[in-house]
């Protein structure tokens, strides 16, 4: 066997992490670890527990570590939309929200007002749906200004899964593209869009490429 390669692959309702290794030409791929997930109602809203997410992702390295087949990479995967704030001591600022949570109910009304849904698809390329981040972020704006003012940086879960196991920041793109706030055409945050929104430009970091290395682990 050669080098092994980790894939963690967390959904709306489960995670596992996957073993890659090439042998006589051909992938093997295995299931080392197996974990539930869900969001969290509490005081009628929907969260993610994403510290429980992050002990899982770990407990699956671990994991790899008794049997003694230790990736020399990994790559982390969840599902779009979804988002952390992080303050400027690089914890968690409010909430972090699923994406079925109500709370979006009404603010494609509220985007609307500063981009018409035509206009905001031509700029995205992205289907508009509710539970878009551009929506998410747009209610954040409306009930929760104190935590926005507060936050420092905006990073979808792997990349905030990323930053727990590294202490680097980066944004990638193709998670980045789900929420209807990258434009299609300059590959980037559109950062006009972000300021007719009246969204802090400082919270988005410079997209990267998929493939492009994170960081060692810290």
């Amino acid at each position: 066997m050669g080098d092994y390669f980790l894939a963690v692959d967390i959904g709306a309702s489960s995670g596992r992490h996957i073993l890659g290794t090439i042998k006589d030409g051909k992938m093997v791929i295995e299931e080392i670890y197996r974990f539930e997930n869900g969001m969290i109602k509490k005081h009628g809203h929907l969260y993610w527990d994403a510290a429980a997410l992050a002990n899982e992702i770990i407990a699956g390295m671990k994991k790899c570590k008794e049997i003694g087949k230790i990736p020399v990479t990994m790559g982390i995967d969840t599902w779009g939309v979804d988002y952390v704030l992080l303050d400027s001591a690089g914890e968690i600022a409010g909430n972090v929200y699923g994406y079925r949570d109500s709370r979006t109910q009404g603010m494609d009304e509220e985007v609307c007002r500063l981009i018409s849904p035509e206009e905001l698809y031509m700029r995205s390329g992205i289907q508009k749906m509710p539970i878009n981040t551009v929506y998410q972020l747009m209610a954040a704006k409306l009930a929760e200004p104190e935590v926005l003012k507060r936050a420092e940086t905006f990073l979808m879960m792997p990349d905030y899964f990323n930053y727990v196991l590294t202490g680097i920041k980066k944004s990638e793109y193709t998670n980045a593209t789900t929420g209807q706030l990258v434009n299609a055409a300059a590959k980037d945050w559109d950062r006009e869009l972000l300021d007719r929104l009246g969204l802090p430009e400082k919270l988005f970091l410079p997209l990267t490429m998929p493939g492009t290395d994170v960081g060692e682990l810290k």
